[in-house]
């Protein structure tokens, strides 16, 4: 299989990648650092000898640099098989390269617009699947107007914009399973737990209730539900939401299928002109 994940230099990228690496997949490991993004490859050469491992660098915060990265790949004219949208940011505060609050603009909208872009080489594997990697903090999110998309993080630990987010993964997850150049492709979200990473390195001290917590998951826990979603051949509906490696409840408002349109179609205006 052919598979492209973003963000796996550390973290639950990090091990669900190692954890694949024994089998004969090629990858596409799309991340900020080539240095990082080569320490792993070799470590998953040590794994397999003969694995297939390709670099691609993006910035996930300039929609330009993902659209780099996403031409990286379809010049290679391939299926893809597997998208794993799994970076993410908490704790970064401030507006993207293209003007974006910073949670939203990377935990999201570049992976709208990553997946949008890949959707061809999408269609073209036999059972493609797309993973976006959610989680339980969108119960704690809120909506006001589409402009709050525009302003700079405000919340002190900026987890009420990362909340969104990831609500925002969620719906766009919910939203591909109703268009139709997505038809046979599934797609599925999750909540990987509270994961032991260094997503938290952005939040002071004292105000990191999440981090210092004393029984979080080991990275190689949090990847289990990715790894699940991925290899299931169960049928589970699309669009399907899990945690702990079974479906899980949503918040009403990750129900809502008006603001999931309207994010949709305000994702394809925000992608319009890059």
């Amino acid at each position: 299989m052919n598979i492209f994940i973003t963000g796996c230099t550390s973290g639950i990228g990090k091990e669900t990648v190692l954890a694949l690496a024994k089998e004969n997949h090629q990858f596409f490991l799309a991340n900020r650092s080539a240095e990082k993004t080569s320490e792993l490859i070799k470590t998953m050469q040590s794994i397999n000898p003969q694995v297939q491992a390709h670099a691609i660098i993006v910035e996930l915060s300039s929609l330009l640099s993902v659209k780099e990265a996403a031409l990286e790949f379809l010049h290679r004219q391939q299926p893809l098989d597997i998208l794993i949208n799994n970076a993410g940011v908490y704790g970064q505060k401030g507006l993207t390269q293209d003007g974006y609050e910073m949670a939203f603009g990377t935990n999201f909208l570049a992976h709208f617009f990553l997946t949008h872009l890949l959707q061809p080489a999408l269609s073209r594997a036999n059972n493609p699947r797309i993973i976006n990697v959610a989680s339980d903090a969108h119960w704690s999110a809120q909506f006001t107007s589409w402009d709050q998309l525009r302003r700079k993080t405000k919340s002190l630990t900026a987890f009420d914009e990362y909340g969104f987010s990831k609500l925002a993964n969620i719906w766009h997850t919910n939203e591909i399973t109703t268009q139709v150049q997505y038809q046979g492709i599934q797609a599925y979200s999750l909540h990987p737990g509270v994961v032991k990473t260094g997503i938290w390195r952005h939040i002071p001290k004292p105000l990191n209730y999440f981090g210092a917590m004393p029984f979080l998951k080991t990275p190689q826990e949090g990847a289990k539900t990715t790894l699940f979603c991925l290899k299931t051949n169960d049928q589970f509906a699309n669009g399907q939401y899990f945690s702990d490696c079974r479906p899980a409840k949503t918040s009403a408002l990750a129900q809502n299928q008006q603001l999931q349109k309207e994010l949709w179609n305000y994702s394809l205006q925000a992608i319009k002109s890059i």
